[in-house]
């Protein structure tokens, strides 16, 4: 096994995956339902989008990319580890789904070992921090 720093994105999702797999099936729908609501909220989330890094226009490429796996791969996502692995966490779309695991964590349905082996995993921050609850 590698060590974690040598570890790519694709690594740690497998591992994930391999860890937890009575959870893959939540992981997945949590991250399906994520790209959803940032498709329902597009235009409150474009108006309160503030320079940086990633533009809301890469980042709506990344949330279609990840609508587009699911939607291709169905159950596969969460029935095959390595289909989870190279659909969702491959490239530049890992970003998207690191975030939604990140988010997954703040959920009263994470249980604490599978969130602190997010944490261990891929981190505690959010590449993209918009409240939605706050939404007019």
């Amino acid at each position: 096994m590698k060590t974690l720093d040598k570890m790519s994105n694709l690594d740690r999702a497998y591992l994930l995956a391999q860890l937890f797999p009575d959870e893959l099936k939540q992981l997945t729908e949590f991250i399906r339902k994520d790209a959803e609501r940032y498709t329902d909220k597009k235009e409150y989330i474009y108006s309160q989008w503030t320079d940086g890094l990633i533009t809301a226009e890469f980042w709506y490429r990344l949330v279609d990319n990840c609508k587009r796996a699911c939607i291709n791969n169905g159950s596969r996502l969460y029935r095959n580890p390595r289909v989870f692995r190279d659909q969702l966490f491959d490239g530049y779309d890992a970003l998207f789904s690191i975030n939604a695991l990140i988010h997954f964590t703040e959920q009263a349905e994470c249980s604490r070992k599978l969130k602190y082996a997010i944490y261990f995993l891929f981190g505690d921050s959010k590449l993209v921090i918009i409240e939605l609850k706050s939404e007019p």
